[in-house]
């Protein structure tokens, strides 16, 4: 009988310790795919965030560079020269030049923004194979632990079943 009750609690204690595996590799998967979602929410909060400070900086660049134009002009009308030919021509120039510069803010900010949702979408994936990944491999524990549970279960019931000797 001390066989039996052995052989039982090899059973019971390979069954528990597959329901663990199980558990842990469910709630490790989940954890994963909880961090990935956190850090794609962080990249895009980040994207966010850079896209308006470059909104901000354009609009600063902007008033600045009515600033420098306006002190142009006065220098220039300070000079005595009119605003037509070579003085038109320098402020125009002048003008596409720093409005370059303002496009030039946005074009880096919308390239990083870019590039971060780009991180983003590759943790949301990565989160969604990792708990696949748990997924298969709980199920594939579980198949594991249940079919060497009932093989201990046979070797139980073909203990018991077995003659017992004479003598």
């Amino acid at each position: 009988m001390s066989m039996v009750w052995t052989a039982v609690a090899s059973t019971v204690t390979a069954i528990a310790g597959t329901v663990a595996t199980v558990i842990g590799q469910k709630n490790s998967a989940k954890a994963q795919e909880y961090a990935n979602d956190f850090n794609a929410d962080e990249k895009r909060k980040q994207a966010r965030y850079n896209e308006n400070l470059a909104e901000e900086n354009m609009r600063r660049k902007r008033s600045d560079n009515k600033r420098e134009i306006a002190r142009r002009r006065a220098s220039a009308a300070r000079g005595g020269l009119q605003e037509t030919g070579a003085v038109s021509a320098s402020l125009l120039e002048t003008e596409d030049r720093l409005q370059t510069e303002v496009d030039d803010i946005w074009n880096r900010a919308a390239a990083g923004a870019s590039h971060l949702e780009g991180q983003a979408n590759i943790d949301n994936w990565s989160g969604d194979q990792a708990k696949i990944a748990g997924d298969y491999g709980a199920w594939s524990s579980g198949l594991s632990g249940a079919s060497n549970a009932a093989g201990q279960l046979k070797d139980v019931y073909d203990a018991k079943k077995a003659p017992k000797p004479k003598g």
